[in-house]
């Protein structure tokens, strides 16, 4: 992450705040308009101390600029963010106005929006439609780019481009109108999203007059999507989940990590060639995998652990009942004691799912970073892309598309160029060294899957064997012998089980098929990547395999998710 960003968030992920409202606000309101959006970030910061937070405005008269300079005045980071280059954008003030706005442009870090493709600096100086177009793309990015979005409002439909309507509109149901022209979104949609959440204070205008029927100025409400309950006073659960999965992700990124294990999407050197928001990306890729890798260890330890002492407690127990070692029953008792604190230790500390989430989330990271590289864009001009990760098929994982949300919005504000050199890197570092690495690991787990194979059938032929010796020459055995087969009889069918059960813990056939399946994509990709005729069909097959890969570890992750962790677990002790 640049230094520019890096000053903005101290380095973490913020809770990112985007402010939309109108600019006619009545003079006698604006004072408890400014003490409502006072106490909307107060509460923020009370109920998440983990997650800074910053404050995303375009510094238009009335409503961004009075929740800019309240931010300011309570020492909150702010991102100005502005819809065309800034020479043009200053045509929309005049005297105090914009005397006003220039003074404010120092209060924070400065994103401007390219102009969109088609369009030239003439067009867009003017009034009409080409200006309009800048404007609707404002409105989407800043929907798409915030957590929550701060609406100044009178609750009333916008027919303008760009107006506060517009903006909620695009934040509640992805649709903005313009630069999206037939985009559509079912009005029938069984699913939670997590990027729709507004915060509505009301308010009048001068021009509009009192706001929408049932609303006063100065009510505040949680506004979602849930047709139940669009308006509550609370913010809903399903939504706090989310925020405290970033508060997790952000105390844990105040943790030193050992740069020793950072795998460079770039070389060092290439890396420097890159636009700043790539940087970001990679900045952020590296802290989460480091993340991901101590929780693996730790998670894989446990798992281990609790594996080996099932292992010991099963042939303490087989010992104490077979062979009358009566002391052994105090290691049985130990080690599953064992057992059940290393599973409460996972439990409490949230190995497991640290581990499967920044993994999810690093690899996240790697699709959006070659992406920025390789100047990738989505199909639709409205869409980002971290719309493309899970599609929204899971709420509580929607933190990971509010981290991406965050580490691409730089990315995302400039225009997206490329060159034959960045393509034939990013095949290279990414479509080439993915395939050879789902290649090798796929080995190694059709290996270990072999292994355990053979336990079973050395498990099971020993109990064969044993039994055949105890049907038919068991006359002629002393009893030491006899009860010493009886308990590899019953100690090998378990040591099959403890280590079958650590394989399926491990999903070592599933990862098998699925690294396979990985295999093959990334192969496909490369072969098509070196057949392509033309930059544009290049990149093409980098949006695909982006977004394949993106589905892939989505898919894997709702898997894990239904897999038992732990032997207490498998048990039903969990």
């Amino acid at each position: 992450m640049n230094d520019a960003a890096r000053g903005q968030s101290g380095g973490l992920v913020p809770l990112v705040v985007g402010v939309t409202g109108h600019r006619d606000l009545p003079v006698e309101e604006q004072a408890l308009i400014k003490s409502r959006i006072r106490e909307f970030f107060l509460e923020l910061r009370r109920d998440y101390p983990e997650l800074p937070l910053l404050v995303m405005t375009p510094l238009a008269e009335g409503a961004d600029r009075i929740a800019a300079v309240v931010a300011h005045e309570l020492g909150i980071p702010i991102s100005i963010l502005l819809p065309m280059p800034l020479a043009l954008y200053e045509r929309d003030f005049t005297g105090d106005s914009l005397v006003e706005f220039k003074e404010m442009l120092t209060l924070g870090e400065r994103v401007e929006l390219p102009l969109l493709e088609g369009t030239d600096r003439v067009a867009v100086a003017g009034s009409g439609r080409v200006r309009d177009l800048q404007y609707a793309q404002l409105g989407a990015y800043l929907a798409a780019h915030s957590h929550i979005l701060l609406a100044i409002w009178d609750g009333k439909p916008s027919t303008s481009p760009g107006g506060t309507g517009h903006v909620v509109k695009f934040h509640q149901h992805d649709v903005i109108e313009l630069i999206a022209e037939g985009q559509h979104r079912s009005p029938i949609d069984f699913t939670e999203d997590e990027s729709d959440l507004v915060y509505h204070v009301v308010c009048s205008r001068r021009e509009g007059g009192p706001p929408d029927t049932g609303l006063a100025p100065g009510d505040v409400f949680w506004l979602t999507r849930d047709e139940l309950k669009p308006r509550t006073l609370y913010m809903p659960p399903r939504y706090r989940l989310v925020f405290q999965r970033m508060a997790e992700f952000s105390a844990d990124l105040r943790r030193p990590a050992d740069e020793r294990v950072f795998y460079e999407l770039l070389p060092a050197d290439a890396l420097t060639q890159c636009p700043p928001g790539a940087r970001d990306i990679d900045d952020l890729y590296h802290r989460a995998d480091a993340l991901a890798r101590r929780y693996q260890q730790h998670f894989y330890m446990a798992l281990r652990s609790t594996s080996v002492f099932a292992l010991l407690a099963g042939c303490c127990f087989v010992l104490y009942a077979d062979l009358g070692q009566d002391l052994l029953i105090y290691p049985y008792i130990f080690s599953l004691a064992l057992v059940l604190v290393l599973s409460w230790l996972d439990r409490r500390f949230a190995w497991r799912r640290r581990f499967q989430d920044y993994r999810v989330l690093a690899e996240g990271l790697r699709v959006q970073f070659y992406w920025s590289v390789a100047g990738v864009v989505m199909e639709n001009p409205s869409r980002f892309s971290h719309d493309s990760f899970l599609r929204r098929q899971d709420l509580e994982l929607g933190w990971i598309r509010n981290v991406m949300r965050f580490a691409g919005r730089r990315a995302d504000s400039v225009e997206h160029e490329t060159s034959s050199e960045a393509i034939e890197l990013v095949s290279r570092r990414w479509v080439e060294d993915q395939r050879d690495y789902y290649s090798t690991k796929a080995q190694q787990l059709v290996s270990r899957s072999r292994f355990t194979g053979a336990i079973g059938l050395i498990s099971f032929g020993v109990v064969l064997a044993a039994g055949i010796l105890l049907a038919f020459a068991a006359d002629r055995m002393s009893d030491g012998t006899g009860d010493l087969l009886i308990a590899l009889m019953g100690l090998f069918p378990f040591v099959f089980a403890v280590r079958q059960n650590y394989a399926l813990r491990q999903a070592e056939r599933e990862l098998v098929a699925q690294y396979q399946h990985n295999r093959r994509i990334f192969s496909n990709a490369a072969r098509l990547l070196q057949a392509a005729s033309s930059l544009a069909a290049q990149q093409e097959i980098l949006r695909a395999l982006g977004e394949a890969a993106l589905e892939e570890n989505g898919q894997w992750i709702l898997r894990q998710r239904e897999r038992p962790a732990t032997v207490s677990e498998s048990a039903g002790l969990g």
